[in-house]
């Protein structure tokens, strides 16, 4: 295994990458909407969707991946 593929994501971390953005994408799109019922409820969500993305990147960059 060369040192630039240790330094790529794996197809799993990279679809789990692009899920978490996606998650955060939603939850801010949907704190956003005038007529989202929960406001409470999704800003708490959002908020552990970017605490979950930033832990992940985190971990990913402590492990020499190049994000």
């Amino acid at each position: 295994m060369s040192l630039t593929s240790e330094k790529q994501l794996t197809p799993f971390q990279e679809n789990e990458l692009q899920w978490l953005r996606r998650q955060v994408d939603q939850l801010q799109d949907d704190k956003m909407r005038r007529d989202t019922v929960h406001k409470e409820r999704v800003e708490q969500d959002l908020w552990v969707a970017r605490e979950e993305l930033n832990n992940f990147v985190v971990s990913l960059r402590k492990a020499g991946k190049n994000i």
